[in-house]
Order: C-alpha cells, then structure tokens, then sequence
C-alpha cells in the first residue's frame, strides 16, 4: 500500500544557488547531498519534520529555459504553510519576490494559495488548508 509521496524532482540549472535558497531563504532542511560522477550531485532538500523530499536535478540553462518556454516557469512544487499569511510576511522580509498574493482557491473549497518567485525564475505554489 502506497502510503506517502516520498520524492518530487525539481529541475534547476544550479545545484549550488537553488539548495541555498531553498535552504537559507525558504527555511528548508539539507536531506542529501551526495557528489556523482561528471561534478554533479544527488541532493534532496524538505521542510522541517517533513517525510517527503524535493529532490535537485541539474539541467544545462538553456534546456530549464526550453522547459519554461513550453510549459512554463511554475515548477509544480506546491508547500503547505500552517499560516500563508505570515509566511508571506517573512518571506518578503527575506526578500522573496510575491508573485501572488495570498487568495482563495478555485479549485478546492476553503484553501488559500500564493506565488513565490525562486532564484532562477522558477515559480513555488503555496497553500494553506481551510478548516
């Protein structure tokens, strides 16, 4: 019985500067990071207490923009916020862009969502769960 996602793959263009951000900036937790062959590196980041992982897997720039042109730059990395409200405020503070404000969902009643920018352009979806 399938259980808990366990892994989602983000596709950045630089394993240094996105585990930072995501680290340094978003508050999340280091799970991983193993040197692989060629200089790459396996490396997995989650939010604290977090069962499952976002794992960092390193594409050529001109390919993540290939990805962007056609699908576009939200990464369908979505991260549930006990508060949206306040977590906005601290992740402006920390300079976040906001691409969107915090508004209701259409698509599942009660939910809130926002929009942050990372430092690649990529878009994170966030959610906070109505009661």
């Amino acid at each position: 019985m399938i259980v808990n996602p366990r892994l989602a793959v983000l596709y950045v263009s630089d394993q240094g500067r996105t585990p930072e951000f995501l680290t340094g900036t978003l508050g999340f937790e280091l799970a991983a990071d193993v040197p692989q062959e060629e200089g790459r590196r396996w490396v997995e980041v989650r939010p604290p207490g977090a069962q499952a992982c976002v794992a960092l897997a390193t594409v050529e720039p001109e390919i993540l923009e290939a990805l962007h042109a056609r699908v576009g730059r939200m990464t369908h990395s979505w991260f549930d916020c006990d508060d949206l409200d306040a977590t906005r405020l601290d992740l402006r503070a920390r300079g976040v862009e906001i691409v969107e404000a915090p508004q209701v969902t259409p698509w599942r009643a009660g939910s809130r969502w926002a929009q942050i920018r990372g430092h690649d352009g990529n878009l994170y979806g966030l959610t906070e769960r109505g009661d």
